[in-house]
């Protein structure tokens, strides 16, 4: 009886009340105890994986961009959005100018990526809509284009019958290119209202079949790579105080779309809205003194995640460190606005992958480690904000574009994060509710192109049909979901015949800056690269 369908939204819906934020009484800005914790130790039996089960009601699930696999760039009245300009001029990094026209293909074969939810067995799918689409001109107060709207509703509905959660993100880094040109995009603080309207309509739309909402996807990224360094669109170099001007922005148009649903929509919908951020993980020097290095761990994370997440999910206002740091550069809250930006999110979305570990002096200092424990950075995220409710809204890696379908190292890379988050529940009391693999199909991946893959299903861009064949990784990912995580201490051949990795994901090791595929290889999937290295890890899959 609890394996039905009905059954998995009520589990859901318990799950998630069970693991309400308690906003008025959280205890903040203790995340610096982490690295005062005793780290697990990889040799002691039980330390390095845990056999057991998920909770029940947990949100498997798996999840696509819609400028990564959408393709249909110009068809049905869809306006140009900033990563098609980039993608097809010079300014754009991408790799022998490969671009985003077709793609997966996923607005036409929508109904295949459906076929691949169940499949997978999830009962969850996150999905951008594409504000272009929508809207051209990208004006929501305008007529919106019927065919996108169409479109969309039909996925949602088709999901619905298919007992799989719609989990919607607004805006995932595709901006109508018509306002980047007429105001500059995210440095123009009238993107703040006009997101708040976009947002309003989406609510209005199709909010009613839609319990679970993200109004922006690593924010982190749109504002140093899109408007910072220009690896991504717009592609505009404007250095650090463009960065902090844009990303000011994000947060403000953050906060106003959450308003908009909390004042319009949620008696009605009784949705939840929050927004999905970005991290690395450092560890200290090894010999450093602990308060010390702490400390400078402490600032790495606030400089990157702590960033956007304090003044949401804290006080309204950035870090100390960062108004210390940063001085007269860094824009500043009203006290109104401090108010109306704190607590503007009902659970922490997190992203953790490649995309969050390109890091620069800026935010690593000397000799620290980054190391992908996605256990260590949950708790930090329940010890800094309150412990709040979390959903794991990216999770995954990636494969060389000539890995093809199976994918050894893909499983044992989830299978290791997997059992991070488990161990995060079930050993420190972190709040996870749910688990989104990325990505459901393989895509274009942003200015790295097709050069690399992310899916769980493999796409042959060869082929006009964009042909979907599941790869070992969604196969495995299948298991997991059917077994609501590990219940026995058999693990797969595949895993246990990958000779060059250790029992323990995590063994310390280094790499160097030799390029993507040495740095990428299996040496980069243990602890990580030491910045005394200069190792600069995969940045913009995401």
């Amino acid at each position: 009886m609890l394996n039905h369908p009905k059954c998995h939204f009520l589990l859901s819906s318990l799950l998630f009340s069970l693991y309400s934020w308690n906003k008025a009484t959280c205890s903040l800005g203790k995340g610096r105890d982490i690295w005062q914790q005793p780290k697990p130790d990889p040799t002691l039996k039980g330390q390095s994986f845990l056999h057991d089960t998920f909770p029940l009601g947990f949100l498997w699930g798996s999840g696509t961009s819609a400028f990564q696999t959408e393709g249909a760039w110009n068809q049905n009245g869809k306006g140009a959005s900033i990563w098609d300009s980039f993608t097809h001029s010079s300014v754009s990094g991408s790799l022998d100018r490969e671009v985003a026209n077709v793609a997966s293909d996923s607005y036409n074969r929508w109904e295949e990526d459906v076929k691949a939810l169940e499949y997978l067995g999830v009962r969850s799918y996150s999905f951008s809509l594409s504000w272009p689409r929508l809207f051209p001109d990208g004006n929501a107060r305008g007529q919106p284009n019927t065919a996108a709207v169409k479109h969309y509703s039909y996925l949602i509905e088709r999901l619905l019958e298919k007992k799989i959660e719609p989990i919607v993100t607004l805006h995932h880094w595709d901006l109508p290119q018509v306002l980047q040109e007429d105001y500059g995009g995210w440095k123009n603080e009238t993107m703040v209202e006009l997101f708040e309207e976009y947002a309003t309509f989406c609510f209005h739309t199709f909010g009613s079949r839609v319990r679970y909402w993200l109004t922006m996807h690593n924010p982190y990224l749109v504002a140093v790579q899109g408007y910072g360094t220009g690896v991504h669109a717009p592609g505009e170099k404007g250095g650090p105080a463009t960065s902090l001007t844009v990303a000011h922005n994000l947060i403000k148009a953050h906060a106003k779309a959450w308003h908009a649903y909390n004042a319009n929509f949620r008696t009605t919908q009784t949705g939840k809205v929050s927004i999905v951020l970005g991290s690395h993980w450092v560890e200290p020097q090894r010999g450093k003194a602990i308060d010390a290095s702490a400390e400078l761990c402490q600032e790495s994370i606030e400089a990157a995640l702590g960033w956007f997440a304090s003044p949401i999910f804290g006080d309204g206002d950035y870090p100390v460190s960062l108004k210390t740091k940063l001085g007269a550069l860094l824009p500043a809250f009203t006290p109104e606005e401090k108010l109306w930006v704190q607590k503007t999110a009902d659970f922490f979305a997190l992203s953790f992958g490649p995309n969050n570990l390109r890091l620069g002096q800026s935010v690593i200092s000397y000799g620290q480690t980054v190391t992908p424990d996605l256990r260590r950075l949950l708790g930090w995220i329940k010890l800094e904000y309150g412990n709040p409710s979390v959903l794991v809204a990216e999770g995954g890696w990636f494969s060389e574009a000539t890995v093809g379908k199976e994918d050894t190292v893909g499983i044992y890379l989830m299978k290791s994060f997997i059992n991070q988050v488990l161990r995060a529940i079930k050993l420190d009391g972190v709040r996870v509710f749910g688990y989104m693999a990325w990505s459901l199909v393989d895509g274009f991946e942003w200015n790295y192109g097709y050069s690399i893959r992310r899916g769980l299903f493999y796409v042959d861009f060869s082929q006009q049909n964009r042909t979907r064949s599941p790869k070992s990784t969604a196969q495995y990912y299948r298991e997991i979901v059917n077994d609501n995580g590990f219940p026995s201490d058999e693990t797969s051949q595949e895993v246990k015949e990958t000779s060059l990795l250790s029992a323990d994901p995590l063994t310390m090791t280094q790499c160097s800056s030799a390029g993507l595929a040495s740095c990428m290889s299996l040496a980069l999937y243990a602890h990580g690269c030491s910045q005394t290295k200069q190792c600069w890890f995969l940045g913009g899959a995401s």
